[in-house]
């Protein structure tokens, strides 16, 4: 009995052995070498696996930059800094690109914002839009239910105490993910120093806006008149739309906006917690 317990031990373990090196001999025949400036490349790339760039990770980008001589300066999460380390590598130089970074074209909380119903299934998006547009009586704006939360790689999409959903600019990498999964597409992407935006995507009427949602755009043309610049916003259907070729400042134009629906890029943290107090104290 125990000689063949012992005899059985013995057979696996020479077994396992001869498995073993047949694993590592297979694997030194195949082994595919990976070049070396595409480890390098990889080292610096943040990781994020965003998919920003165009490419399904880093290590594809990475490998795309040395063998299909792809640019180096589309990872919008390395920044500058990414883009001089890779050029130094492949002996390169470029400028990173304009930095963009999504906002949602919405204020309307749960304090603000008329509702039709209330939606009891699961909590998401697309799936609260498909009844009749939406919970809220406006159908432009977000659906609140945290789609783009739940795909954001950085965690820069937060939910404020009133259920609002809004982006943090300093954590936003500027990867659009977020706006892939927004079934009323009212998150846009908007250039880090272009100022302001509009947050408001309802192009009806001033009366009928009111009605349903305390800060959305009536289209009273205050900004316009106050700014006297078509050329960097104007009104069109209803909607105040912002032109980001110009460079014309619209501290004044947000700052007399009745619905206060024009809303700093970078700063919206503070906006969010303190509204009128911040852009009339900044």
């Amino acid at each position: 009995m125990a000689i063949s317990f012992l005899l059985g031990i013995l057979i696996i373990t020479i077994l396992g052995l001869f498995l073993g090196f047949g694993l590592a001999f297979a694997a030194k025949i195949f082994h595919v070498k990976i070049d070396e400036n595409v480890e390098k490349i990889i080292e610096l790339l943040p990781g994020v696996n965003c998919g920003g760039c165009g490419y399904q990770g880093c290590a594809v980008y990475a490998e795309a930059i040395v063998k299909k001589e792809e640019e180096i300066n589309l990872c919008a999460p390395g920044g500058q800094k990414v883009i001089d380390e890779i050029g130094s590598i492949l002996g390169k130089k470029s400028v990173g690109k304009v930095r963009y970074v999504a906002k949602i074209q919405c204020l309307g909380d749960d304090a603000i914002a008329l509702k039709d119903y209330k939606f009891n299934g699961d909590e998401d998006c697309y799936a609260v839009s498909s009844f009749f547009g939406g919970e809220k009586a406006c159908k432009y704006g977000c659906i609140g239910k945290g789609n783009c939360i739940r795909v954001c790689p950085v965690n820069a999409i937060k939910r404020d105490k009133l259920n609002r959903v809004w982006i943090d600019s300093d954590e936003c990498i500027g990867c659009e993910r977020c706006l892939t999964v927004c079934p009323t597409k009212v998150i846009k992407m908007f250039p880090i120093d272009g100022g302001y935006f509009v947050a408001c995507s309802s192009p009806e009427m001033g009366k009928k806006v009111k009605e349903v949602c305390k800060k959305g755009c009536i289209g009273c043309k205050i900004c316009e008149k106050i700014t006297g610049d078509p050329d960097r916003i104007i009104v069109v259907d209803n909607l105040a739309k912002i032109n980001y070729n110009s460079k014309v400042d619209l501290r004044s134009a947000a700052l007399k906006c009745p619905a206060d629906t024009i809303v700093p890029i970078k700063n919206q943290k503070l906006y969010m917690k303190n509204n009128k107090e911040y852009k009339i104290e900044n």
